[in-house]
């Protein structure tokens, strides 16, 4: 759940890039980041693989995140987590697509979209990310909160204490220019 976020939102906000530039920049590389603190337990996961592109001439974004690549430095909650919440053997991706505001290769970015995760698509969803760009290359760091409950992902009362209802993300993605 929290990884399907962060990874969306890392791609939404990669998709800044020189308007001059009118060829695709695709994800070259991704870490998605996330945790979940609560009142008796912090948990950290993350995933790297990532894949999408940008359109600088279109400012059309797509970022889909493989959510079987997420894990826990504790094999049984990373078994729970994608059996259990993310079910990834029926939802095994999370994808956003979206448009961006203002293409610029630094600075603050902002993309509007669609994102679905766990079988849920939400429109409308708004993400905010810093990019920095060199060498063909350009880098997007974002960091924002996924509520488990806009995406049906249920957390068993006996673990309500252990779980956070709300998962933050840190997403960090390379997008790199084709041609």
């Amino acid at each position: 759940m929290k990884w399907n976020y962060v990874f969306l939102s890392v791609i939404l906000f990669s998709t800044a890039v020189s308007t001059e530039a009118q060829s695709l920049w695709k994800i070259e590389s991704g870490k998605i980041q996330f945790k979940s603190e609560s009142k008796l337990e912090t948990i950290y996961g993350e995933g790297e693989t990532v894949s999408g592109f940008l359109d600088p001439k279109t400012k059309q974004i797509q970022v889909i995140i493989d959510l079987k690549d997420f894990s826990t430095d504790n094999r049984l909650q990373t078994s729970h987590l994608q059996d259990n919440y993310l079910e990834t053997h029926i939802h095994p991706k999370a994808i956003y697509i979206g448009e961006v505001k203002e293409v610029k290769e630094t600075g603050e970015v902002t993309a509007l979209g669609s994102l679905e995760l766990h079988g849920v698509k939400r429109e409308k969803v708004s993400l905010t990310g810093t990019v920095a760009g060199s060498s063909g290359r350009i880098e997007l760091q974002s960091l924002f909160e996924i509520r488990l409950e806009d995406y049906k992902i249920e957390v068993p009362k006996m673990l309500f204490y252990k779980i956070s209802p709300e998962i933050k993300v840190r997403a960090k993605i390379i997008f790199k220019k084709e041609g």
